[in-house]
């Protein structure tokens, strides 16, 4: 049977071009949406892995509501998408129920119950950008082998770029990727990996270093924090990488479980 694979984020809703003609006249000609992610999806796609991507914009009425629907995929990404998103409802659109479910909780437990769960860095991810991300203190977190900054913003930029340090060279997720030839990120999250969590790689140069993949067990399933983005501009050097695609297939296929 065929991997499934479900993965909120990374995206964004391009409006326009806006024509503003006169005081009177302004008009935007057209609404569409960039998948920042799309590299990523494509990666999994070519090694067989089935992927559903949702926006944010439509994660917040679409993304399963119950462990039982969430069950029907074998791993889970959520990137770049704020814990408001998964916690909240289209309350706005006329005739939305009122939800009788809580889908941190959902999440939660689906891995709790064997699912496989990866929150990738980025300013909408973790604490995120002014705090934002605002994953600290929910079932999420709880899930994730981290803790997020509470309340703080907690990126780190550096436009110079900073290397991957790999500690566990032997990990399935690691394994067969020159680590040692990979390019430079220009940023990452703050992340604090939990006591029992192994922290497979760091990021960082001679001022800061910091953890970047962090992975532990959790109930009868797996989950992984990577610190930096799979996208640009934290990933602009890396998402182009000849070894990006097979990075990102380990990873879930270890996530899966088919890797020990």
């Amino acid at each position: 049977m065929k991997m499934k694979v479900l993965y909120a984020g990374d995206a964004c809703t391009k409006i326009g071009p806006v024509f503003v003609a006169s005081p009177f006249n302004l008009e935007v000609k057209g609404v569409s949406h960039h998948i920042w992610g799309q590299p990523l999806i494509d990666a999994l796609t070519a090694d067989g892995i089935e992927v559903k991507h949702l926006t944010n914009d439509q994660a917040i009425g679409e993304f399963p509501r119950t462990e039982e629907e969430l069950a029907e995929y074998d791993v889970v990404i959520i990137s770049d998408c704020e814990a408001e998103v998964l916690s909240l409802y289209p309350f706005w659109v006329a005739g939305t129920p009122l939800p009788r479910t809580d889908r941190m909780r959902a999440i939660r437990n689906y891995a709790k119950n064997g699912g496989g769960l990866m929150m990738i860095g980025g300013w909408s991810s973790f604490s995120g950008r002014f705090g934002t991300g605002a994953y600290y203190d929910t079932p999420v977190e709880e899930a994730l082998p981290v803790n997020c900054l509470k309340g703080a913003d907690d990126r780190v930029e550096v436009p110079a770029g900073v290397k991957v340090k790999v500690l566990d060279k032997a990990h399935p997720i690691m394994q067969d990727i020159p680590w040692e030839e990979a390019p430079v990120f220009e940023g990452f999250n703050k992340i604090i990996p939990k006591e029992g969590a192994n922290v497979i790689a760091t990021i960082g140069d001679e001022e800061i270093e910091s953890p970047l993949l962090v992975t532990w067990s959790y109930g009868k399933g797996r989950s992984a924090a990577f610190a930096s983005d799979c996208s640009p501009h934290w990933a602009e050097y890396f998402q182009p990488w000849e070894y990006y695609g097979k990075f990102w297939v380990q990873a879930v296929r270890w996530l899966a479980g088919e890797e020990k």
